[in-house]
């Protein structure tokens, strides 16, 4: 009896008729080649292979929606702001670790206020995303763009 195949996860094989190993070499100028770029860019397509193909054989392009490039920038400060908590809680560990440590209190003032101005930098961070998130047209914001 033959053994069932274990799930590995990932993307499952695909059959040979399937698979594209075919290469399709072409040259651009500098000035298509940004071109074709920036009309990727406006698609959801994972590749610039995938984009070119689906153009040459006339598949469906799906087209980013507007709202869309505005949340990837979002999206985008959010990871800047995560990056820098996680900084803030390092330096917080590292600071409860002389804490318990030493007697040096000039040296854990100095701390706090470093902390306390991280701290500070990204609260402007965030108020600055939340109110450029909110002035912008988002039906779940109630300003629906209809």
């Amino acid at each position: 009896m033959e053994e069932p195949k274990k799930n590995r996860g990932g993307r499952p094989t695909k059959e040979a008729s399937e698979k594209a190993d075919i290469p399709v070499k072409t040259l651009f100028t500098q000035e298509e080649y940004q071109s074709l770029m920036r009309r990727k860019r406006n698609t959801k397509a994972r590749s610039l292979s995938a984009f070119v193909r689906a153009a040459c054989l006339e598949h469906p392009l799906i087209l980013k929606s507007e709202s869309s490039a505005q949340d990837e920038k979002i999206l985008s400060l959010l990871r800047e702001i995560r990056a820098d908590m996680l900084r803030i809680g390092i330096n917080i560990n590292q600071a409860t670790k002389r804490i318990n440590s030493t007697t040096d209190y000039q040296d854990l003032q100095r701390e706090t206020n470093t902390l306390t101005s991280q701290m500070k930098e990204v609260g402007a961070q965030i108020e600055m995303l939340m109110s450029a998130y909110s002035t912008n047209d988002h039906p779940e914001n109630g300003s629906a763009n209809q």
